[in-house]
């Protein structure tokens, strides 16, 4: 699980270099964005780095190592990156499952000797959750026009998810693992972006979807 994660908050930097050669135009908002949140993605790489290291008592340089022996392949998903508005819900729905799955783990995280571990994973959480929000809002604001395209869109990403399809190093549609990662759980991450984007019901609040 732990690995996962690391691995996962690392490959943010994949995503966004992907983003940086793919030849898409972005809009100024969605630019903002994701200068903030690439932030906030590499310090939890940062933090998962070191408590991997501490845990396992492996040197965070050599685990740094094995992160950057691993590819990234995007060609298999590249029909989710098409445009700016395909690749924001991508992302919303990549950050409403983790800000989930990482609020379900704060019993683990309790466990540890450490106290300062749960504070930390809450304070994760909080940022996936309004990364959440912050994307449904650009999608909100800049293509309402589209929203009617939103539950198709997001039950093509939960398909990916339960078929299968192999993680690459992308970053999105990293939730592998039928134990975890269930259709109950990705479903009701599709009723939460469903919910934020019904273009019948405009949303001034988003959802409260982190438990503590």
């Amino acid at each position: 699980m732990l690995w996962n994660d690391l691995c996962s908050e690392y490959d943010a930097e994949n995503f966004c270099k992907y983003l940086e050669k793919c030849g898409l135009q972005f809009s100024p908002a969605f630019k903002s964005f994701e200068g903030a949140w690439r932030r906030d993605e590499y310090n939890h790489y940062l933090g998962f780095l070191r408590i991997y290291s501490r845990l396992y008592d492996e040197p965070e340089v050599e685990v740094a190592k094995r992160l950057e022996h691993r590819n990234a392949d995007f060609k298999p998903i590249d029909k989710f990156l098409k445009d700016e508005f395909t690749i924001a819900l991508l992302l919303a729905y990549d950050e409403i499952a983790t800000a989930k799955a990482y609020s379900q783990d704060y019993e683990l995280y309790a466990s540890f000797e450490d106290p300062n571990y749960l504070k930390w994973i809450k304070l994760v959480t909080r940022d996936e959750s309004i990364h959440f929000t912050n994307l449904t809002r650009l999608i909100n604001q800049k293509y309402p026009d589209r929203l009617p395209e939103v539950p198709q869109l997001v039950n093509q990403f939960i398909e990916w998810d339960l078929e299968g399809g192999e993680y690459k190093g992308t970053f999105v549609l990293d939730h592998e693992g039928g134990d975890y990662f269930t259709p109950e759980f990705l479903h009701s991450c599709g009723r939460i972006i469903n919910h934020a984007l019904d273009p019948e019901k405009p949303k001034t609040l988003i959802p409260n979807i982190a438990r503590g």
